[in-house]
């Protein structure tokens, strides 16, 4: 089968999805393009900025992709392009895009509100804190994860023989004969975030036309890899003195000091200045990148270069040879392709700081079923990047290394995305589609954990509110926020906005150090600093890198669980569930067999005796069950309906 034939049946899905399934779960949203959103209702300068939907959707598409869409699909081709690309296309629409727009709406009609609160208000605060506590483990895991990875590209060095040049190039800063590819995106990095705040006061201060400001956008992407190829950065390691102990600092570790710095001061400010903005500017990198795959991949289709459909090509069907090396196809293919078919970290983003920048529900639809679709269609075109630009053996040699080495999925992707440009376009040098999939990479990894630490943040304050509701303090904010939720009928106009009851009719009064503690939670700064320093314990005791093996299954545990409360918010609210329960049923199914699988099999968690792996998995798939039990309760004993 010609693979310009698999990418366009790809599209036209993805288009007759977009069309007519997208409406059809709107139908059963009920959703009104004319009802105010918490964007608009609460506007408070800071976290809730009612902006236009490209900038949304440029805000949640480099939020939601991060690394997943490009690493998962290519640590699974080991399994054959045939059932990857199947479970991609089929979990992008079915799954992935359902689950992030019925989790934004759902979102949206809670007072903006992220999935903790919807569980709590419609399942029971008992559940509500199993959630709590097992949102706060994955995000910090997703952080630090997110921050290595980061912390890697920023640093990565690409041969120059990949690259199809010798050692008397000038393109490249070069260290024993490989090219500081991650000093381009580093310097890039830097340019762009120092340009966010000015761009972010041109659409929401100026309100400048929306495609002005891509221009200007585009203007500084292109300013900051010239910069880049003048000026790489890179960070030598050092080491220092403290308590009469030498401490080693890496070069991949300064940039996780830096970046940690970056996030603790971001997370904090207003969204529009930093986090908004940067992702708006850093979008149309990744909107020109995935354009630039696109073309490539059916130009070399076309022209009937690369490897795919050669002999030396990877295989359709490679089940048993990806048995041998990950686990069986089921549950495993489908736990290791996340973001590109469906990641409960989506619902994270979407109940977090999209929902809160939506101007109209009609936007949900568009940021969420969309932005996903979107994702899909890019995991696929990593897929057929792959296809074209490596032999079976060369992606073996980079991905999967037959001596058992340790495989490297940032070179799999850049080579064979240089590979596959050179292809498409004759003439075309390697080292240009190198580079420029380094900085698309880079821009989904940093823009991603811009997103995520303040969602942790948010978490930490939720936590805050539930755990100190008796007292004056957070009840003075409750009220508030209940004040602010209610000034219009929910049925016409307004979202739902439900005050939560507590237990206590009348709240504690604090004073002294006891509300000054109080108090101190509340602040965004106290807050995101816990979100740091947790994920930076975790990266440097190479946390990540041990709890990397679950990150897929907690994952993909976390999306079951989301549409499963979705479930429970239209069964509450007298809607159809079938098209969020059966999905939730499946992925609850895949992941927590993908968890019992890595506890239990020969070689796992409890055979090698690895504890840290072992708790892990089993707290948990503890608190997942606990939450399912607390869930199936609400539907089967409690019919308490909701309104329109």
């Amino acid at each position: 089968m010609s693979l310009f034939l698999i990418i366009l049946g790809a599209t036209i899905l993805y288009l007759l999805a977009g069309k007519f399934y997208a409406p059809l779960i709107g139908k059963v949203l009920h959703e009104k393009s004319d009802r105010k959103t918490p964007a608009v209702e609460i506007n408070d300068g800071r976290d809730y900025v009612p902006t236009k939907t490209p900038i949304v959707f440029a805000h949640h598409f480099a939020s939601i992709a991060g690394a997943g869409p490009i690493i998962g699909p290519v640590i699974a081709l080991i399994y054959g392009w045939g059932p990857t690309l199947l479970w991609i296309i089929l979990g992008g629409i079915f799954l992935g895009a359902v689950h992030d727009y019925v989790a934004t709406h759902v979102a949206l009609r809670e007072g903006g509100k992220s999935i903790t609160i919807t569980c709590r208000r419609y399942v029971g605060k008992s559940a509500f804190v199993l959630l709590l506590l097992l949102l706060i483990s994955a995000m910090t895991l997703v952080c630090a994860c997110f921050l290595g990875a980061s912390a890697k590209a920023l640093t990565s060095q690409v041969s120059l023989s990949d690259m199809g040049l010798d050692a008397t190039q000038t393109f490249f800063s070069t260290v024993n004969g490989q090219a500081l590819i991650g000093g381009i995106a580093s310097t890039s990095v830097i340019v762009i975030t120092l340009c966010s705040p000015l761009l972010g006061f041109l659409y929401i201060k100026k309100q400048w036309p929306t495609l002005v400001c891509s221009f200007i956008a585009i203007a500084i992407c292109a300013i900051s890899i010239w910069i880049g190829f003048l000026y790489p950065v890179r960070f030598s390691g050092f080491e220092f003195m403290l308590l009469q102990k030498s401490i080693s600092v890496s070069g991949p570790q300064v940039w996780m000091l830096l970046i940690s710095a970056y996030v603790l001061f971001s997370a904090g400010l207003p969204v529009w200045i930093f986090l908004q903005s940067r992702d708006f500017i850093n979008v149309h990198l990744l909107y020109l990148g995935l354009i630039m795959m696109f073309v490539s991949v059916v130009s070399a289709t076309v022209k009937g270069g690369g490897h795919f459909g050669v002999g030396d090509g990877i295989p359709f069907n490679n089940i048993a040879e990806g048995k041998s090396i990950l686990g069986y196809v089921w549950p495993i293919m489908f736990i290791t392709i996340a973001c590109g078919a469906v990641s409960g970290f989506h619902s994270l983003c979407a109940g977090g700081t999209t929902c809160k920048q939506l101007n109209s529900e009609r936007a949900a639809r568009q940021v969420g079923y969309y932005g996903m679709l979107l994702e899909s269609f890019f995991s696929v075109c990593v897929v057929c990047c792959i296809l074209i630009g490596l032999s079976y053996a060369g992606y073996r040699m980079y991905c999967h290394p037959v001596d058992g080495g340790k495989g490297n999925w940032i070179l799999t992707f850049a080579v064979a995305v240089g590979q596959t440009i050179h292809t498409g376009f004759s003439g075309l040098p390697v080292w240009c589609g190198v580079v420029g999939a380094m900085l698309l990479l880079e821009g989904f990894l940093v823009t991603t954990l811009d997103t995520a630490i303040r969602l942790v943040r948010y978490l930490f304050e939720e936590a805050w509110s539930s755990l100190f509701a008796k007292y004056d303090v957070y009840a003075e904010k409750e009220q508030l926020e209940n004040d602010l939720q209610s000034n219009t009928h929910p049925s016409v106009d307004g979202f739902m906005g439900r005050r939560i009851e507590e237990d206590v009719a009348q709240p504690i009064v604090t004073k002294g150090m006891h509300r000054f503690l109080l108090k101190l939670l509340q602040h965004y700064w106290i807050n995101s600093g816990f979100a740091v320093a947790l994920m930076l314990w975790m990266g440097f005791n190479g946390g990540f890198v041990k709890l990397w093996g679950i990150f897929g299954a907690t994952n993909q545990l976390l999306a079951a669980i989301a549409l499963l409360l979705c479930s429970v918010w239209l069964f509450k609210n007298d809607r159809t569930i079938k098209y969020t329960i059966i999905p939730a049923l499946f992925m609850l199914v895949t992941s927590m067999s993908a968890l019992c699988i890595s506890l239990f099999k020969a070689g796992g968690y409890i055979d090698t005796n690895n504890k840290p792996l072992m708790w892990a998995a089993t707290i948990i798939l503890i608190l997942a069950v606990g939450i399912v039990a607390m869930v199936a309760k609400s539907i089967f004993v409690h019919d308490a309906k909701g309104s329109d």
